[in-house]
């Protein structure tokens, strides 16, 4: 079972900074996932339509200058990174997962992910693109065929894993409390993925790897990896 650094290790840093994402790595993550959205035509890394919960300004990240970002501290003095300084610091070296939080990102994303396999040594498998509003991942998917979408459910759907399967989809990514071992193996079945978000507790960790799971999201990989090895 994959672990992936959720928003970096965000546990112990400053969420989507690049010390979480640098503390990722050093954790030997398998994959980190990142929220991004569009800022003055620039991909930036950030979670929420404003900056105010997670740094010391205020206001809505598409209506903020480059300037105004500059002058963000997301934590310990750091400016919230650009999805481009996330690749570079990645490098090829594990997977990343890219949520897009805004319509606006789609067509700057897939310049980002072009940039990222043509100059970062990342692999096509080694990238995937998730989304709650599911046709954002259809629009990448125009512009970018070849890449790997994923897109994120919160709830357990009736078809379980057939929307994924139907859009091209390569994995699907569940919540945590409904996701069960029917969708599991659903997924599997029609030779998707899946990947659970955000486990938090040891209970869950180790019942999602009972029932499968390929992977699951946690702000703490050196904790879930502790977990799974004093369960044997």
């Amino acid at each position: 079972m994959q672990l992936f650094a959720h928003r970096g290790v965000s546990d112990l840093a400053p969420e989507n900074s690049m010390a979480a994402f640098e503390l990722a790595l050093e954790q030997q993550c398998d994959g980190i996932e990142l929220d991004v959205r569009l800022m003055s035509g620039q991909v930036v890394v950030m979670h929420d339509a404003s900056v105010d919960r997670t740094t010391n300004g205020t206001g809505l990240v598409n209506q903020l200058s480059v300037q105004q970002w500059q002058q963000l501290d997301a934590g310990n003095g750091e400016v919230p990174p650009s999805l481009r300084q996330v690749l570079e610091l990645v490098a090829g070296c594990c997977e990343v997962n890219i949520e897009l939080k805004s319509s606006d990102v789609v067509v700057q994303v897939a310049v980002e992910l072009t940039y990222a396999i043509d100059h970062l040594g990342f692999k096509l498998t080694q990238l995937c693109v998730s989304a709650f509003d599911h046709r954002l991942l259809i629009a990448l998917k125009k512009i970018l065929p070849h890449i790997n979408i994923a897109p994120l459910i919160s709830s357990c759907p009736v078809s379980l894993s057939q929307l994924a399967y139907d859009m091209g989809a390569q994995a699907l990514h569940s919540h945590t409390e409904t996701t069960d071992a029917e969708l599991v193996n659903d997924a599997h079945g029609c030779e998707l993925a899946i990947r659970v978000y955000t486990v938090t507790e040891a209970a869950d960790l180790l019942r999602l790897k009972q029932i499968g799971i390929d992977a699951v999201f946690v702000n703490d990989v050196a904790w879930a990896r502790k977990v799974l090895t004093a369960a044997g």
